[in-house]
């Protein structure tokens, strides 16, 4: 199995469609340890997968109120048919990354393998960048 890593950067299905929600949720139950990451904040100990699946669709509802449509264009999971890894952004909370080559910080991430640390979540990462000198200038 791959590592947290390698997983978080890796190939994902995609986005999940509304109407799919609760499919993803279903095989997530199925699994009996799941570890909920917040970014920038330690993980805890492993979860139920039904303790997990009511925050996922606890996040989706607070997504859906700020965006409409068929799309959680907010929620990728790594492989629908059998989930290791699921992020999920939220529209107004996309964190500091947004728009730079270190992408976007995920608002959470629930995964089966064990997270490790992820520099690019630190706060200090997120600093922005100076603008060039002529900008500064005028």
């Amino acid at each position: 199995m791959a590592g947290f890593r390698s997983l978080l950067n890796g190939r994902f299905d995609g986005m999940i469609r509304v109407d799919d929600l609760e499919n993803l949720c279903q095989r997530m139950a199925g699994y009996d340890s799941w570890y909920a990451v917040a970014p920038g904040q330690p993980h805890g100990a492993p979860e139920s997968g039904e303790r997990v699946t009511t925050r996922l669709r606890e996040l989706v509802d607070e997504i859906l109120r700020e965006e409409r449509g068929v799309w959680t264009t907010m929620v990728y999971v790594q492989a629908m048919e059998d989930p290791l890894l699921v992020k999920v952004f939220h529209p107004r909370r996309a964190g500091c990354g947004c728009g730079t080559s270190k992408g976007i910080k995920p608002w959470w991430v629930f995964s089966r393998v064990e997270p490790e640390p992820v520099p690019e979540w630190n706060d200090a990462v997120c600093e922005l960048p100076k603008p060039p000198i002529w900008q500064r200038l005028f």
